[in-house]
C-alpha cells in the first residue's frame, strides 16, 4: 500500500475518532443539562410540600380563630340572656342564634381535627422527603462530577487527536492535504476500499483500468464516478 494512502487512512481514522469525540462531547452536555435540570426539580418539589404544609398550619389557625370569635359570640348572646331585659322576640333571636352558632363551632371543630390528622401526615411525608431529598442530591451530584470527569477526558481526547492530526498534516504533502480536505467536505469516507470492482463509498462499478490503477501502486487513484480516493487490501 503506497505510503500516501496509509497516511490518508491514518488522518481519516483520526477525523473519525474527532467527530466521535464531538457528538460524545455534546451528549455528555445534554445530560449534565439533563441531571442539573433534575436537581432544581427535585428542590422545587421539595419547596412545594413545604409550602403546602405552611398553607394546611395557616388554615388551621384561621379555623381555630373563627371558631374562637363564634364561641366568642356565644357567650355574648348567652350574657346578654341571662343579664339583659329584653323582649320575648330578641329572646327567641339569641337561642337561635346561639343554637346557630353552636352546630357552626361543631362543624368546624371536626374540620380542624382533620386538618390536624392532615398536618400530622403532611410532616411525616416532609421529613421522608427532606431524607430522600438528601440521598437524591447527592446521587445527582455524583452523576454531575462523573460527567464533567468524562468531559474532561473527552476534552483531553480531542486535544491529544488534533495534535496528531497536525502533525500528520506536516509530514504530508499540501497537495495531497488540500485533495483529502476537499473530499472530506462532502464525504465522511474519502478514502475507500476497492471492493471486488465497486467503489464501496458510492457502490458503483469501477472500470478495470482503475483497479488496476489502484493495485498498482502508482500514486493516488479516484473512483471516476465519486471521486473518493481508492485502495487496494
Amino acid at each position: 500500500m503506497p505510503n500516501e494512502i496509509e497516511q490518508l487512512l491514518e488522518l481519516q481514522s483520526i477525523d473519525h475518532h474527532l467527530t466521535e469525540a464531538s457528538e460524545r462531547i455534546k451528549r455528555l452536555q445534554r445530560e449534565r443539562v439533563r441531571f442539573e435540570k433534575k436537581v432544581v426539580e427535585s428542590k422545587q418539589s421539595f419547596a412545594n410540600q413545604q409550602e403546602d404544609l405552611k398553607q394546611l398550619e395557616h388554615d388551621s389557625l384561621m379555623k381555630n380563630l373563627e371558631v374562637d370569635e363564634l364561641d366568642a359570640n356565644i357567650r355574648k348572646y348567652q350574657h346578654r340572656l341571662d343579664t339583659g331585659i329584653i323582649s320575648f322576640k330578641e329572646m327567641e333571636d339569641l337561642r337561635a342564634k346561639i343554637i346557630s352558632e353552636r352546630n357552626r363551632i361543631s362543624g368546624m371543630e371536626d374540620e380542624a381535627l382533620q386538618i390536624m390528622d392532615t398536618i400530622t401526615q403532611s410532616k411525616e411525608a416532609l421529613a421522608a422527603a427532606e431524607t430522600a431529598l438528601g440521598e437524591r442530591q447527592s446521587e445527582l451530584q455524583n452523576l454531575i462530577a462523573e460527567t464533567d470527569d468524562r468531559l474532561r477526558q473527552t476534552n483531553e481526547s480531542i486535544s491529544e487527536l488534533r495534535d496528531q492530526r497536525t502533525a500528520l498534516i506536516n509530514s504530508m504533502s499540501e497537495f495531497l492535504h488540500s485533495q483529502y480536505e476537499s473530499l472530506y467536505r462532502k464525504f465522511p469516507d474519502p478514502i475507500v476500499v476497492v471492493s471486488h470492482t465497486t467503489c464501496s463509498g458510492c457502490k458503483l462499478k469501477l472500470s478495470g483500468s482503475t483497479i488496476e490503477r489502484a493495485r498498482g501502486s502508482l500514486g493516488i487513484v479516484t473512483c471516476e464516478h465519486c471521486s473518493r480516493i481508492l485502495y487496494v487490501e
